[in-house]
């Protein structure tokens, strides 16, 4: 598994290894321009049910499309962490996670039978 837990990760560049499962992908368009893609999101899981936010802008997104299927265990490297938007957050976690030119995304096919598949949180209704 990865080097590191999601809570573990600091603001700044990551060259740890993260263990974890692309829960949920989206691709965010232009509302003005839908054929013009904006960013490509993840909400990823680590294997103690951790959860955070991911982006990928253009042109990296058509590089890591190929690599990346929703509901696979990857190992990343060489990211950026940063604060989360503060508008926009699908996970609670104060930080969320940039790919970058450097990033690499490795396949894991040994996947512990106990790896989380999906996160959520209720809301009261009050």
């Amino acid at each position: 598994m990865g080097d590191i837990l999601i809570p573990s990760l600091m603001v700044g560049d990551c060259s740890h290894s993260l263990c974890v499962r692309a829960s949920r992908l989206w691709e965010f368009l232009d509302p003005q321009d839908d054929s013009r893609l904006l960013h490509t999101d993840l909400v990823l899981l680590d294997e103690e049910k951790n959860s955070i936010h991911a982006q990928i802008y253009p042109p990296l997104c058509q590089q890591f499309s190929a690599l990346l299927d929703e509901g696979a265990v990857y190992n990343l490297k060489y990211f950026l962490v940063r604060k989360a938007n503060r508008f926009y957050k699908p996970v609670e976690n104060c930080n969320m996670i940039s790919f970058t030119k450097w990033t690499t995304v490795e396949v894991v096919l040994q996947i512990p039978p106990a790896f989380p598949v999906c996160t959520y949180n209720l809301t009261p209704i009050e």
